[in-house]
């Protein structure tokens, strides 16, 4: 893989998919807020689900509203916080097995941030036993108000930290969110492909018109400390 040559400073991260499983955050919108729902009003699962799933589409997520638990929370009356619901399904949490290795290694030579779509409480919740190696936490939808991780996004966030675009690696798992968008302002943006689904991959940037290099694809984060030796 082709090696970096400008001087990298900031190391940034997404979460779901690229630092913890989906598992939390599906247990928390697929199954938690349909079950509640169900017992709220006496309904089977599958009926509530579909209830669910139903209002979540006509909120839509290019609406700010979508990204927000407490919003759902009290639309449905369902009666309960959310600290109750996340730790419902606290146990789904998971880092994948190599983050805090490679957390230790750059640690000592780099800043660490996050880069997310989620929530703050999503994001510190999933987040509690690697939080410390974070410098700085961002969340388009918590602190900027935006519904996407856009250019705009990336820039401000190059903005607050004070660095070059090109002094930034960001590694996420969104041919938009974690590719494109950084890369068009400047930033060493890599595409994670966990499952290595050649398919997959190939299918979600073809119908988003992406091209992505190669180069700019890798199978878990170990690989950021080849890229950067």
């Amino acid at each position: 893989m082709k090696k970096i040559k400008e001087k990298i400073k900031v190391i940034s991260f997404d979460v779901d998919g690229t630092l913890v499983p989906p598992d939390f955050v599906n247990g928390v919108w697929l199954e938690g807020i349909p079950s509640l729902y169900a017992h709220k009003n006496k309904i089977s699962f599958e009926k509530a689900y579909e209830i669910v799933i139903k209002a979540y589409d006509e909120v839509g997520e290019n609406r700010i509203e979508w990204y927000y638990l407490e919003y759902w929370l009290k639309r449905f009356n369902l009666g309960i916080t959310r600290e109750e619901l996340f730790n419902k399904y606290k146990n789904r949490i998971k880092i994948y097995e190599e983050v805090e290795h490679v957390l230790k290694k750059l640690n000592s030579s780099y800043k660490l941030i996050i880069c997310s779509n989620a929530e703050r409480d999503f994001i510190f919740f999933q987040l509690k036993s690697i939080i410390p190696y974070f410098s700085h936490i961002f969340s388009a939808t918590s602190d900027f108000k935006q519904v996407k991780k856009s250019e705009e996004f990336y820039g401000k966030v190059c903005e607050l930290l004070q660095v070059k675009p090109n002094e930034i690696i960001h590694v996420g798992d969104h041919p938009i969110f974690d590719y494109v968008n950084p890369r068009k302002i400047g930033i060493n943006a890599f595409l994670l492909n966990r499952k290595q689904n050649e398919r997959e991959i190939n299918n979600n940037c073809n119908n988003n018109y992406i091209n992505v290099s190669e180069n700019h694809v890798i199978k878990d984060l170990r690989e950021i400390l080849k890229i950067l030796d």
